[in-house]
């Protein structure tokens, strides 16, 4: 019978996971994928919903169809122009914390996707984006922006989910108000947003079951389910100190304490 460590071995060469990446249920890691569309890792997916390419067949104001932009103009005044049609716009720049260029490009990004111009988008809607049709985690990326059983994310909802991925930069931390919320794109909010997406059933904690399951849809099918079992057990066992048979946010944390979240959860042309 083969080892652990060989099995592990095994499913981090195929995923295009690295083996300490594994270990410690990081679930995002950066690493270029070699196996296509439906093996992109969460990070990738979720560049796809900000920049990928929108739904198409729609006809936009002013001519331009599916995802194609309005054409800029060089004007100073054109970009205020472009912020002033963003409903609550200085109250999401507050919350979060995007610059007014990336969060015109965001709204230009919502209204392609938003392919009836009803002012939110549905499961549907994120449905036609390629990326996540042939992902086996797409569904799990399109949860995220769907909490508590909602049937829509209107755009505040849609940058709040994608402003967990900002790069942390000294600004943040140097000006930052000590009374005020703690930023979405912080380390532990970070944290919070990959632990959910484990934690399918919302009981907060991560049931082997659990990361049998999502293991199993980031590598496919070209492992034996005995690996993956092998690669679970190893992984809950490590990380659960209180003996409990699953992972708590705490043992999350603790297990990534040396890893540069912020490098992994972050895609750097938000800012």
């Amino acid at each position: 019978m083969k080892s652990r460590s060989a099995d592990l071995s095994r499913v981090s060469s195929i995923a295009g996971i690295p083996t300490q990446v594994l270990q410690t249920q990081c679930f995002f890691h950066v690493k270029q994928p070699s196996l296509g569309a439906s093996r992109l890792c969460p990070l990738q997916l979720f560049w796809a919903v900000a920049f990928g390419p929108g739904a198409t067949g729609r006809r936009r104001p002013g001519g331009g169809r599916g995802g194609r932009r309005p054409r800029r103009s060089s004007a100073m005044g054109s970009r205020s122009s472009h912020a002033a049609r963003i409903p609550d716009v200085d109250s999401i720049r507050r919350e979060t914390g995007f610059s007014q260029a990336s969060l015109i490009r965001l709204y230009h990004r919502f209204q392609a996707l938003d392919r009836n111009e009803k002012g939110y988008l549905s499961r549907v809607d994120l449905q036609q984006i390629g990326a996540l049709a042939v992902n086996p985690l797409g569904d799990r990326i399109i949860d995220s922006f769907f909490p508590d059983g909602s049937l829509r994310v209107d755009f505040p909802g849609f940058v709040r989910v994608l402003a967990h991925f900002r790069p942390v930069d000294d600004e943040d931390n140097g000006n930052r108000d000590p009374k005020e919320p703690e930023p979405l794109n912080s380390r532990m909010n970070k944290l919070r947003f990959a632990f959910q997406l484990y934690d399918l059933d919302r009981d907060g904690k991560i049931s082997r079951h659990e990361m049998l399951q999502v293991l199993r849809l980031m590598v496919g099918v070209q492992v034996t389910e005995e690996q993956l079992e092998s690669i679970t057990d190893r992984t809950v066992q490590e990380a659960d100190e209180d003996g409990d048979g699953a992972v708590s946010f705490l043992e999350f944390t603790k297990s990534l304490e040396k890893m540069n979240i912020e490098q992994k959860m972050s895609i750097r042309i938000l800012k």
